[in-house]
């Protein structure tokens, strides 16, 4: 949920209808807030009132609302921006298409005169577009997040310190050196965890980083080993065990290690954005996201990556045969889908499941015969199976095995349990029977407590050994509180010091 409050107190208020918001930005006159939600962007009122729904979008990735009443945002990663009235209506482009899937465009913010607007470009830096031109301009190479002042500056980071530069809104021109406002603050990438009001109020908050470490646990949740020493991150490492048991792939600082357990050595095999690993059924390679879209290594880290398909997509398993990846992509109107690449002939993905509902790291039995996968069509995340044949199609039958929610579901190596998160942490397992013309299961009994870093997404914060035996889970450590943001009234004061 959105949560709303005055500076001036602790107090908060909920906004109705904002269930699982992402990405919020006000209004101009500050009486209300867009965001986006359960693929939907919406607006809500700060006095009260239901939310206002304007417009179908996969996963928006910043927005703006310009003084007109038009708002630009980026419906999804991967995409070119849109705009939309913000009484809603069906979006139309705002900047170029042609760069779609080539470079992500978001985090746009409208300048003064409600017709421009900057935003950012991935890898690119930041540029200024126009809602009267196609045309779009770079302003600074830094590929950083920002905001534009009304004092004239633009406010964005640059080398771990936030730092204002004069920019004028009118010509789209910088002046003179950037200057540090807060400096030895490592900033979360992709994020902009600062903001600043028209009467002089700048409110920052730096990386939230939370200790971590790779733990191994026994079935009763009995700590037995670890994987490396703990570390500060702000996104899991999303940990995937080798077909035999061998090696694991991780992701860290948003690069793809495979440490080898036996030695305890690691290899970095990437070195440009990429997570979301997934090994082939030999141990051979590894798919991932990145920055090309759904993309392939060796997983030995020799020869270069295969991009398999572009733009936004992220594969989740590897069917036991080789013969198809299965991975997710946002739709407009149906939110996260599955879907099926072939690994030969003309290797044409196709969709898997057309829902309206969420659907999220599917996984297939050993067998290859069943495909488990958590989808919220009942409200709650809850796990479901149905088959999956050899020419890679979906069966009709659909079973629930969860019954107090559920994520991240695990097939045990010979198929006979299905591990899952349920909905208060808990790891659950199921014995289950795939061998015959049904998918047999008992009902799912809790093993222990987790601390994981998320329950939702399109990561695996766990896998288990191949005996069944064993769970290597990202577990936090010790508290899990952020530190308070920083609020500095007349801000602009401190760039004379």
């Amino acid at each position: 949920m959105l949560y709303v409050r005055n500076l001036d107190t602790l107090e908060a208020k909920v906004l109705p209808g904002s269930e699982n918001a992402l990405e919020p930005f006000w209004s101009p006159d500050s009486r209300s807030v867009a965001y986006g939600s359960n693929g939907k962007l919406k607006r809500s009122d700060i006095a009260g009132g239901s939310a206002q729904m304007l417009c179908d979008v996969a996963r928006i990735v910043g927005g703006s609302w310009s003084k007109d009443g038009v708002i630009v945002f980026a419906p999804d990663y991967r995409t070119t921006l849109v705009q939309v009235s913000a009484q809603g209506g069906e979006p139309k482009p705002a900047t170029p298409t042609d760069d779609a899937g080539i470079n992500s465009h978001r985090y746009p913010y409208f300048l003064p005169d409600g017709r421009h607007f900057l935003f950012q470009r991935q890898q690119k830096g930041i540029w200024a577009g126009s809602l009267d031109s196609s045309k779009i301009t770079q302003i600074v190479p830094d590929d950083s997040p920002f905001v534009y002042a009304p004092q004239g500056y633009l406010v964005f980071i640059r080398n771990d310190a936030l730092v204002a530069q004069a920019f004028d809104a009118a010509k789209l021109r910088l002046a003179g050196d950037a200057m540090p406002i807060i400096t030895g603050q490592v900033y979360e990438p992709g994020s902009r965890r600062f903001s600043v009001s028209d009467n002089g109020v700048l409110v920052f908050q730096g990386k939230w980083q939370r200790d971590y470490e790779l733990v191994w646990f026994d079935r009763e949740g009995k700590q037995t080993g670890t994987v490396d020493a703990p570390a500060k991150v702000f996104v899991g490492q999303d940990p995937h065990l080798s077909p035999d048991g061998k090696r694991l792939v991780v992701k860290r600082d948003f690069n793809l290690w495979v440490i080898d357990l036996e030695r305890g050595t690691g290899l970095r095999i990437t070195s440009t954005f990429s997570q979301i690993p997934v090994w082939s059924p030999d141990g051979s390679h590894v798919a991932y996201t990145g920055l090309g879209g759904l993309e392939m290594k060796a997983a030995n880290g020799s020869g270069e990556a295969e991009v398999l398909i572009s733009g936004a997509n992220f594969p989740a398993d590897w069917s036991p045969d080789g013969r198809f990846i299965i991975y997710l992509h946002r739709g407009v109107k149906t939110r996260m889908d599955m879907w099926a690449l072939p690994m030969f002939g003309e290797k044409k993905e196709y969709q898997l499941l057309n829902s309206p509902f969420d659907e999220q790291t599917p996984q297939l039995s050993p067998d290859g015969r069943w495909l488990a996968y958590p989808s919220d069509e009942t409200g709650n995340y809850e796990i479901y199976v149905q088959s999956f044949s050899a020419d890679g199609k979906l069966g009709a039958d659909k079973k629930r095995v969860s019954t107090a929610g559920g994520t991240a579901p695990v097939w045990r190596r010979d198929g006979s349990e299905l591990f899952f998160v349920a909905a208060d942490g808990q790891m659950m397992s199921s014995a289950v029977k795939t061998g015959g013309t049904e998918f047999e299961f008992s009902a799912p009994k809790a093993l222990f407590k987790t601390r994981m870093l998320g329950l939702t997404g399109n990561f695996h914060e766990y896998d288990v050994s191949p005996d069944g035996q064993r769970f290597l889970i990202g577990t936090l450590i010790g508290e899990t509180k952020a530190a308070p943001p920083t609020v500095i009234l007349n801000w602009t004061a401190e760039l004379k010091h």
